[in-house]
């Protein structure tokens, strides 16, 4: 081994000077016999032993490789992690103030916020990533439960899992196991028929549950598939109509129709079992999603098979921002949200007669005034800005009387009194030490349509 490694030096040397061509070195390395080889010639060693032999020195170098790696990685408590990315978040608002300081003195002191924001930004980017972890530590998990429930209910079910190496925070995986063991559940006692009826129906006789993680920009995206009855739409709406959540003649679209089913104690099972039919259990999952600042959208088609869409922020710490300003009250919204701004002035709010539209690019765009969904009083301004925001593929704009610019947003939950309100998800502490609301464009969008629908 010494004399190999002695020849590889050499040929390196003779390499490097030109004398040989590595082509050439390769070719001579490649005609020496090995150690093995020679033994089993000279018969000093059975063929077998040196077989025995080898498979004992890889296993040896797998074990060095992973002593080399756990050497090389520190096992931190998750308490530590969790008290670093606080004191990160506060670095973040002292920053904040840092910056709003010094943008009124001199040219130096200016520089020397700029490089501390820059540091602050990579300090913050680099923690956040050491809470990021794997989905797939979560996916593994329910191997087992769809096997257990399959057998317990006569099924014959497989589960099929891609993204496992998608990353989130921990703490939103950590939130997120209930409510996923909520829809697996459904799935299977709801969506995947029996063996008989999936036959009778032109299936195959196993049903198949899909859980896939995607990134999408700033979120991350879990659906729950499977291939299943579907949901019965005239069903839903015929119990809807029994527990007087809508009339029994109201109009209503499949897809405000699959909405009902998170509502507390909605259930369409004919029996109550040990796994569903009370009632509980969608309505937890929406509450859950919710808490984790998420959405959740129900796509189905008779006998295809029904599909649950999980949107979820990447961190649930801090977060890219834009602050605004209506009425000398600031509000930051989520700049993950957001798709453009453009101008609102008076002649344009004339032109729509008392409706709260603008004409965009040839299409008519609904907004929220916040002065007006706030009770903020105090004179308007000539000119607003409208804020175009995309949640699960609906726009909405949010009226407000300036754009102050982008904001790194360190959440802040809300009390117990402000709870309640739905269009807010959080708040912030700005650099002056003013509070800021964090809006939420998809519980305003959908506020706006209740109102618009019991008008």
């Amino acid at each position: 081994m010494e004399e190999g490694e002695r020849g590889r030096m050499l040929g390196e040397i003779l390499v490097q000077k030109g004398d040989l061509t590595p082509e050439r070195l390769s070719e001579v390395l490649s005609r020496k016999p090995l150690l093995g080889e020679m033994l089993v010639r000279e018969k000093a060693v059975e063929q077998s032993k040196i077989e025995a032999a080898l498979a004992e020195q890889r296993h040896l170098r797998k074990i060095g490789q992973a002593q080399q790696e756990a050497a090389a990685s520190v096992r931190v408590p998750a308490e530590k992690l969790d008290t670093l990315v606080d004191l990160v978040g506060e670095l973040v608002i002292v920053q904040a103030r840092l910056s709003q300081h010094a943008a009124g003195l001199d040219p130096t002191a200016v520089s020397i916020a700029e490089e501390v924001e820059r540091l602050t930004a990579e300090l913050r980017d680099n923690t956040m990533s050491l809470r990021m972890v794997q989905i797939g530590t979560m996916f593994g998990r329910f191997k087992r439960l769809v096997r257990d429930l399959s057998k317990e209910l006569g099924k014959e079910i497989e589960l099929s899992v891609a993204g496992g190496e998608t990353e989130l925070d921990k703490t939103v995986i950590e939130k997120l196991n209930d409510p996923l063991i909520h829809l697996i559940r459904n799935s299977i006692d709801h969506g995947i028929e029996p063996p008989e009826e999936r036959k009778a129906a032109g299936k195959g006789p196993t049903g198949t549950i899909r859980l896939v993680a995607v990134h999408a920009g700033a979120n991350v995206v879990i659906t729950i598939a499977d291939d299943g009855a579907g949901l019965d739409v005239g069903k839903i709406k015929a119990k809807a109509a029994e527990k007087g959540l809508l009339p029994a003649q109201a109009e209503m679209t499949d897809q405000e129709a699959f909405k009902l089913i998170f509502e507390p104690g909605f259930s369409t099972a004919d029996r109550v079992s040990d796994i569903s039919g009370r009632g509980v259990g969608m309505d937890v999952v929406r509450r859950g999603v919710e808490s984790l600042r998420g959405a959740i959208e129900v796509a189905s088609r008779p006998g295809e098979g029904t599909s649950i869409a999980i949107t979820l922020p990447l961190t649930m710490a801090i977060i890219d921002g834009m602050l605004v300003e209506t009425g000398g009250e600031k509000y930051v919204i989520p700049q993950a949200a957001i798709v453009e701004c453009f101008a609102l002035t008076q002649e344009e709010i004339a032109q729509a007669h008392g409706k709260q539209v603008i004409e965009v690019r040839g299409h008519m765009l609904p907004y929220i005034c916040l002065r007006e969904r706030f009770g903020i009083g105090g004179e308007v301004p000539p000119s607003r800005r409208v804020v175009l925001c995309e949640e699960g593929g609906r726009n909405i704009g949010l009226a407000v009387d300036r754009v102050l610019g982008n904001y790194q947003t360190v959440i802040k939950p809300l009390g117990e009194v402000y709870r309640q309100v739905e269009c807010v998800s959080g708040a912030t502490i700005l650099g002056d030490g003013t509070v800021a609301l964090i809006l939420d464009p998809s519980k305003m969008y959908e506020e706006m349509r209740r109102r618009q629908e019991g008008s």
